[in-house]
């Protein structure tokens, strides 16, 4: 898959690639306390298993994705000046 560069994109496409990253951001925020709380839970319950890392193994993915919002916020917001 071609990494496009945002520079690249037209106005359009960045607000939609904002909003389709905001939306996924916030279904992954969401998922990600849902897994804390129950890898919690679980670690009470039975000790340290493997479940209980995975919210820490999915925790990258949701920075990368605010990073990248934030980005394209930025360029949206240079674009607007």
């Amino acid at each position: 898959m071609k990494k496009v560069q945002l520079s690249e994109l037209s106005q359009d496409e960045l607000k939609n690639k904002a909003k389709t990253l905001k939306a996924a951001n916030t279904i992954l925020g969401t998922m990600l306390i849902i897994l804390a709380l129950a890898s919690g839970y679980l670690t009470l319950q039975q000790g340290f298993t493997v479940f209980s890392a995975l919210p820490v193994a999915f925790l990258p993915m949701f920075v990368i994705n605010i990073t990248n919002l934030k980005k394209i916020r930025n360029e949206i917001a240079s674009r607007n000046t």
